[in-house]
């Protein structure tokens, strides 16, 4: 699980943590299965029985964010003295690779650590992860998600596109829509040319109401698609990610049984070809990325599943 970093970085910071983990009296083992952590440490009898001892007296161990940042690790917390711990590497703080490094953990039963090479990386890392975890920014209007690696699946096939060119961000939102935009029955958005975008009859809020409601903590908003600002299509919110239809979108694009990707309408209308999805993208089309929604990759409060530390 290394990611781009280099090898050299990575064995650095694994070789560091299990130093950690085998001085304070765990059992380390190094995986080869490229699906697991590169080093998963066990609490022994003893280190379980201590921790117990002193579950009910020992606080929490302090942020590493602080300017007089030590060298001690912020996981001598009590949260995973009892349990099984996977060791992750970060060069850097990834929010894809920290949020799917902790899903993976957590699904196995086992409390993330994040080995960091310095306070910034680690500070980082806090800050993804705290309230509300896992987003870019959050505000009184909803939230505001990363974009992730993989891209909007639609109903009828194929994914997602838009015009190339622009800076695509999707967040949440109860702001009043452009007048020939709406929020339909079933949950997603549509325009009037055909697909991206109006108000409804209570004057913009998307229906969170039915299959296409949103489980976020922004239940009454929408989920907009925003190119450079301007909303470029729009969801009633997170669950209607779910394959929504073509329509929403301004273009979709598929690859053929000629292994040539096909570009379409938002009603279906053939558009062009290409021979790949970077000409594609130079033929002024672009896919569009899920955002990263962290209910959909984390199993309810993830606060007692991580810790992060400094390895020098």
């Amino acid at each position: 699980m290394t990611d781009s970093l280099s090898t050299s970085s990575v064995d650095t910071l694994v070789t560091g943590g299990v130093e950690q983990y085998r001085s304070r009296g765990y059992d380390v083992s190094l995986p080869d299965d490229s699906g697991e952590p590169p080093a998963v440490a066990e609490p022994t009898p003893e280190v379980a029985s201590r921790a117990a001892e002193t579950e009910s007296t020992t606080p929490r161990a302090e942020s590493v964010t602080s300017e007089t940042e030590s060298t001690t690790p912020r996981a001598e917390s009590v949260i995973d003295r009892q349990r099984t711990v996977g060791l992750e590497p970060l060069v850097e703080a990834d929010p894809t690779t920290v949020l799917s490094r902790l899903w993976t953990n957590q699904e196995h039963d086992r409390i993330t650590v994040f080995l960091t090479p310095g306070p910034r990386v680690a500070a980082e890392v806090e800050q993804l992860l705290s309230a509300p975890v896992g987003v870019q920014a959050a505000d009184d209007d909803g939230r505001v998600f990363f974009s992730g690696p993989d891209r909007v699946p639609l109903a009828e096939g194929g994914y997602a596109a838009v015009p190339s060119g622009t800076e695509l961000c999707w967040r949440e939102t109860n702001d009043p829509l452009p007048a020939s935009m709406r929020v339909d029955d079933d949950g997603h958005g549509s325009t009037d040319d055909g697909g991206h975008g109006s108000t409804d009859d209570d004057g913009g809020r998307g229906s969170t109401d039915g299959d296409g409601g949103s489980e976020s903590t922004n239940r009454d908003g929408r989920l907009e698609l925003r190119a450079d600002g301007e909303p470029l299509a729009v969801l009633s919110g997170v669950d209607a990610l779910d394959c929504p239809p073509r329509e929403r979108f301004p273009y979709a694009y598929e690859r053929d049984t000629d292994k040539r990707i096909r570009v379409v309408d938002f009603a279906g209308r053939p558009v062009d070809a290409f021979s790949g999805v970077a000409a594609m993208r130079a033929g002024g089309f672009q896919p569009v990325p899920a955002p990263l929604v962290p209910e959909h990759m984390l199993d309810g409060d993830v606060s007692e599943w991580w810790n992060v530390t400094v390895v020098e």
